[in-house]
């Protein structure tokens, strides 16, 4: 059966009392003359040291004056402590004073007026919690001074509004004091696309945006984590500043595209070699026998159609005198050369060639351009390359179109512009433009050589040459070479006639027949006496029956060939292998290269010019003369 009220209110001191035992805390009751009326056992047990004074009617005075004789508490405490119970009046707020005890115990000491007039005293151990949030202040303080050292930029911002909340030292470099997230981007798309990533999962990594810092636009990284701070949605942002990394994926690409194409280019160089030694024979005979049937004749009509063919013979001795050049990646013998000359002589040779030219060339040359240092020949192919390319482009069209070459001087460079109005070359297809073999005619009427021969010779002048849009249509290339150090000179030797040769005896070992005679023919006018052998082995015995002054051999022959002549007669006969000049088109191989290097003896590459040919006859009796 419940119990009656009366019952219960008779219970009641003793269940207060049971209560006020049970708390955690340490809990005193003072009446109005400041004496204690009860305290708890908690309460004792927090007052060791001076428990035997705990009795009813022990002023609260004494006890605290008791409490700092036994070293409880400090002085000052104790003096706090005081001021705090004299202050208290009834109905006036709890107050609560951290005072730190014997053993280091932080204790929180609380006075509560009673409306009788006396005051109770609550003390709780915050120990734990004191140190804690101690803890946490250090390592606050810690991770802020991780973060203000650390050289990532890192930023803290509320998702709602943008608002920063920490900018590390980093961060405020790369994009400057900024006050909200959003002043990061460059742009409210890139913001909206980073929300909406980072808020499935609450993370986003490398996102790459367009950041700024002022009017300063540069590519970055985009790293994030959503985090709950504080009851709000924080952002955890780092950024990275991605324009050397971008600038070196640029250059290394740059320099792997290089590398790519000069394996190609060494793949072409072999080709151009296989093909320049095969036509070096026989352009040595319709060149030399060219040049010799004008020293032979005056009769005009003869001389006109002798020059015509000894033009283009020896157009096409250059050409391959060029592909040689480029094919063992030397350089050619650089002299400098008049850009705007080299234009006039290639459209020159395109209006008189087969076919001439189909459209309307216009030029703006420049006049008095500074000279470049280039081979005139390589450069001359070079425009007539881009030239004919722009024609047979417009011609593709049906429709008349027009070619405009113009040179301006840049300071430092010189520039060639080839601008035509013909359909122009789509941009997916300019990375390989400039590739051997690649072509965009059809087939059978190109060889995808020209522009990469161009790109090639370019180069190898240090200069540059890209192509662009035209607008209307049509493709401009630009051609941009860095000018010569000396300014054009006149040739020391122009009008002075060279001196004669001959008479002398001669030994020339040569497999090709026609060239045998061509060379044979040539010396002969020139007065030398020629003696012919066909082979290496034959070419030692005739060496040793004669008195010759000066020994020509071919270098690739059946059986020992010239360099196995060499060997033999240097070892036999050091004194004639001295009078030993080549006469070969093989120096492509790096066995041939290296054996000619290493005699160091005079060489004379074929297709064969009779000047140059007399030039070498000069140069090797010069030397044997006494």
């Amino acid at each position: 059966m419940a119990e009656t009220a009366h019952a219960i209110a008779e219970r009641a001191p003793a269940l207060l009392a049971d209560a006020i035992e049970a708390l955690h805390e340490g809990f005193a009751l003072f009446d109005a003359a400041g004496g204690l009326v009860m305290c708890n056992a908690r309460f004792r047990e927090m007052n060791a040291p001076i428990a035997g004074l705990l009795v009813p009617g022990a002023s609260f005075s004494l006890l605290l004056h008791e409490a700092v004789a036994h070293g409880m508490i400090d002085a000052s405490t104790g003096q706090r402590l005081g001021w705090a119970e004299a202050r208290l009046e009834p109905g006036a707020a709890r107050e609560a004073i951290e005072a730190e005890i014997m053993g280091g115990a932080i204790i929180s000491v609380s006075f509560s007026a009673t409306r009788a007039g006396g005051f109770t005293l609550t003390l709780r151990d915050v120990t734990a919690r004191r140190r804690l949030a101690e803890e946490e202040r250090m390592g606050d303080a810690m991770l802020r001074q991780v973060l203000e050292a650390c050289p990532a930029a890192v930023l803290m911002a509320r998702l709602a509004d943008g608002q920063v909340l920490y900018r590390a030292p980093a961060a405020t470099d790369l994009v400057g004091p900024v006050r909200a997230l959003n002043a990061i981007f460059d742009s409210r798309e890139e913001r909206a696309d980073f929300v909406t990533a980072l808020m499935p999962d609450g993370r986003v990594d490398a996102m790459p945006i367009t950041a700024r810092n002022g009017t300063r636009r540069f590519p970055a990284a985009l790293s994030a984590r959503l985090i709950e701070h504080r009851g709000a949605d924080v952002v955890v942002a780092s950024l990275v500043d991605r324009s050397q990394e971008l600038a070196m994926r640029a250059e290394l690409a740059r320099q792997r595209e290089t590398i790519f194409q000069n394996e190609k280019m060494s793949a072409l160089g072999e080709l151009l070699a296989g093909v320049a030694h095969e036509l070096n024979n026989p352009l040595s005979v319709v060149v030399g026998h060219a040049l010799m049937l004008r020293e032979e004749t005056a009769d005009a009509e003869v001389l006109r159609r002798i020059d015509k063919i000894g033009q283009a013979a020896e157009r096409c001795t250059r050409i391959v005198k060029s592909f040689l050049a480029m094919a063992r990646e030397e350089t050619a013998v650089l002299v400098p050369v008049d850009l705007d000359a080299v234009v006039l002589t290639a459209l020159d040779a395109l209006r008189h060639g087969p076919g001439g030219l189909g459209v309307r060339i216009e030029t703006a040359l420049a006049g008095a351009l500074p000279p470049v240092l280039a081979d005139a020949d390589q450069l001359a192919q070079v425009v007539m390359n881009l030239v004919t390319n722009a024609d047979q482009a417009i011609a593709g069209t049906g429709q008349p179109g027009t070619i405009r070459l113009a040179t301006r001087d840049l300071g430092g460079r010189v520039e060639l512009i080839v601008e035509d109005d013909g359909p122009g070359v789509p941009k997916d297809l300019r990375a390989r433009i400039f590739d051997p073999f690649f072509t965009t005619k059809e087939v059978g009427q190109g060889t995808g050589l020209g522009l990469a021969l161009c790109h090639r010779v370019v180069s190898r002048l240090r200069g540059r040459i890209e192509i662009d849009d035209r607008p209307g249509g049509g493709a401009v290339f630009a051609l941009r070479l860095p000018v010569a150090a000396q300014a054009l000179a006149p040739s020391a030797e122009a009008g002075v006639e060279p001196a004669p040769v001959g008479p002398a005896c001669v030994l020339l070992i040569e497999d090709e027949d026609g060239v045998a005679s061509l060379i044979q023919e040539i010396m002969n006018k020139s007065g030398f006496d020629v003696t012919r052998a066909a082979s290496g082995e034959e070419g030692l015995l005739r060496a040793t029956e004669g008195d010759f002054a000066v020994i020509l051999s071919d270098l690739a022959m059946p059986g020992i060939g010239g360099r196995g002549f060499y060997e033999a007669l240097a070892r036999s006969h050091p004194r004639l292998a001295c009078r030993v000049a080549f006469v070969t088109g093989d120096t492509m191989s790096p066995s041939a290269r290296a054996f000619l290097d290493a005699t160091g003896r005079p060489r004379l590459e074929k297709p064969i010019a009779p000047a140059d040919l007399r030039a070498l006859m000069r140069r090797m009796l010069a030397e044997a003369a006494p």
